[in-house]
């Protein structure tokens, strides 16, 4: 299965819409540069790819992000990275 499958989810951002264990994502305004960000996530053991696409009241986006099966393992909870919340002008 190709990674990019993923964006093809409705699913919100991890800040609009929380998801248990998501750690770290970006959002994009482009589906071809989430592409992009997909193809350079390199995964450990115990991690996932995520991500999905919505709309907000500007135009459409698209994340990609990581989810962890033990926040533990992470690090500490505060250590979770949020680029492009909504709202912080992604």
């Amino acid at each position: 299965m190709m990674k990019d499958t993923i964006l093809d989810d409705a699913r919100e951002v991890p800040s609009t819409a929380p998801m248990a264990q998501a750690v770290n994502w970006q959002v994009f305004r482009e589906r071809p540069e989430a592409v992009k960000r997909l193809h350079h996530i390199r995964l450990e053991a115990g991690q996932s790819l995520i991500g999905g696409h919505g709309q907000d009241s500007i135009a459409p986006y698209w994340w990609v992000g990581v989810k962890v099966d033990d926040l533990a393992d992470w690090g500490h909870a505060d250590a979770v990275n949020k680029r492009g919340r909504q709202g912080d002008g992604y």
